[in-house]
């Protein structure tokens, strides 16, 4: 019965593996690629690269937590915190710097994402109560 409990807390932290390792992958080894795909200047890419080994460090550990989720309330909580954080910024992007082309692609659907990945955590966090604290 526990395991049908936590279906939806390995679902949900696998999607923001594959997510946050698919990101953390292309700023670590190819931040020039991001910066063209956003239609910016070229920058120093340390400054992007620095980013990378953080999403692929919080990748691994989601990795980790699907593994063994007992006792890990409180990291599958900032998780939730934090993907509703990064989409509540990716909206506040939206509204007050409107290039239609690029914030459909590049700001809207990670908007969504993240935000729906943040309720999916918050549902994640009641149905495995018993296993995560």
């Amino acid at each position: 019965m526990a395991e049908k409990k936590n279906q939806l807390l390995k679902i949900t932290l696998a999607l923001f593996a594959i997510i946050t390792l698919g990101y953390g992958v292309i700023y670590l080894f190819f931040p020039e690629f991001q910066i063209k795909m956003a239609g910016g200047e070229p920058i120093l890419t340390g400054w992007i690269r620095w980013f990378g080994g953080v999403l692929l460090a919080l990748g691994i550990g989601s990795i980790m937590m699907y593994r063994n989720p007992v006792k890990q309330g409180i990291l599958v909580t900032s998780l939730c915190i934090g993907s509703l954080l990064v989409g509540l910024t990716n909206f506040y992007e939206l509204i007050f710097q409107w290039d239609s082309a690029y914030n459909l692609l590049n700001t809207l659907i990670p908007a969504i994402v993240m935000i729906i990945l943040s309720i999916l955590f918050w549902i994640s966090l009641r149905q495995s109560k018993e296993t995560l604290w």
